[in-house]
């Protein structure tokens, strides 16, 4: 038995399971999601599985493209280092952004009339967290640039 054509017949499996099956199975899951929706019945487990699965087919082909690309250990960590540089220097300023409008509405009173409840305390608590570990990634990545030789 060829050991090649082993690994083709793995590889072609991931790539069915990966592109083909999962894809149609995250729309049977937002079916269903919206089908119990429909009930008055919990479907946030269906939506969170269709992401889930649309993950994996993504995650595959984030996969195939380092593989295409080459030796992909330097290419995976700038690639690491791009979506942690964005998640914490846009997302995280703007989801504090969020919360503290959510801890104003919650202070003004706005969060009781609608039933939500007074936890205002938390959405600050949450914003200041969030504008912290963008700051300290900031800071990170300025120790990282101004640095020269390593760790003194």
């Amino acid at each position: 038995m060829n050991s090649g054509s082993f690994d083709q017949g793995i590889l072609n499996m991931t790539n069915w399971l990966g592109n083909g099956i999962m894809p149609v199975l995250a729309a049977l899951m937002i079916a269903m999601g919206i089908y119990c929706f429909s009930r008055g019945r919990d479907f946030e487990r269906w939506i969170w599985g269709a992401l889930g699965s649309l993950s994996v087919s993504g995650l595959l082909r984030l996969a195939e493209a380092f593989a295409r690309q080459g030796s992909g250990s330097g290419q995976l960590f700038q690639a690491l280092l791009t979506l942690t540089d964005w998640i914490c220097n846009v997302i995280l300023p703007v989801y504090a952004g969020l919360e503290v409008v959510r801890a104003v509405l919650g202070v003004s009173g706005v969060g009781s009339r609608l039933n939500i409840g007074d936890d205002w305390l938390r959405h600050v608590v949450v914003a200041f967290a969030a504008l912290s570990c963008s700051g300290l990634i900031r800071l990170l990545e300025h120790f990282v640039s101004a640095g020269t030789g390593g760790v003194a």
